[in-house]
């Protein structure tokens, strides 16, 4: 069963340990309740699956720490560094085009060239850094595929504490809602999940938003 604690700097560290060794954990995000593995490691993203009875053929989402670290393993389009600055860190998943050389397990993204990426807009993000981890994580939300994603660390202790090893509790998450999912092709912008950000919110944008 997993051990739920605080998500104070201390308990960062036994997560980032943790992760180091191949396991996956529940964080907190701003948005919902995220289970973690590191993104370079196939056989802590195949746990994931596993963990969320997840068919294999859905790609997962990158967690980064810093918005900089998104050209690390991204091709970044002028409007997706607009965006990146004035939405990260925050409830912004934006998928882009993958570099070749990025350092992310195959299984995470099922042979996509596109990749889902975004910088949680909460504290143990910056515990994270300051203990000197800042390795792109695979970030999921932490429940059973095709129930709610879990707004507190008690939902996810329920649905799948038997499974993990860790859940860092931070309360309810702020959002209470999914990210927003936007996919950017050079100055295209495709709305593929409503979320935490509306549409209203991306007005001074200009930006030739795509029907899907």
């Amino acid at each position: 069963m997993a051990e739920l604690l605080n998500a104070q700097i201390s308990n960062s560290q036994k997560a980032i340990d943790l992760l180091r060794e191949g396991q996956i954990v529940a964080l907190p995000t701003e948005t919902v309740y995220g289970l973690a593995a590191l993104a370079s490691n196939e056989q802590a993203v195949a746990k994931i699956f596993t963990a969320k009875n997840r068919p294999r053929d859905q790609p997962l989402s990158i967690c980064i720490f810093t918005p900089e670290q998104a050209q690390d393993i991204c091709i970044l389009s002028p409007l997706a560094k607009r965006l990146i600055d004035a939405f990260w860190p925050g409830p912004l998943t934006l998928v882009l085009p993958k570099k070749p050389d990025a350092k992310i397990a195959d299984n995470a993204l099922e042979n996509l060239t596109s990749i889902g990426v975004r910088c949680p807009d909460i504290a143990w993000r910056q515990d994270f850094i300051k203990l000197g981890f800042t390795t792109p994580l695979v970030l999921s939300s932490a429940n059973t595929s095709g129930q709610p994603s879990p707004l507190t660390a008690q939902t996810v202790m329920e649905d799948i504490g038997d499974k993990i090893p860790l859940i860092l509790d931070d309360g309810p998450c702020r959002a209470g809602m999914d990210s927003t999912i936007i996919s950017i092709e050079n100055e295209s912008a495709t709305l593929l999940r409503k979320g935490a950000l509306r549409v209203e919110d991306f007005a001074s944008f200009p930006m030739n938003w795509v029907q899907t």
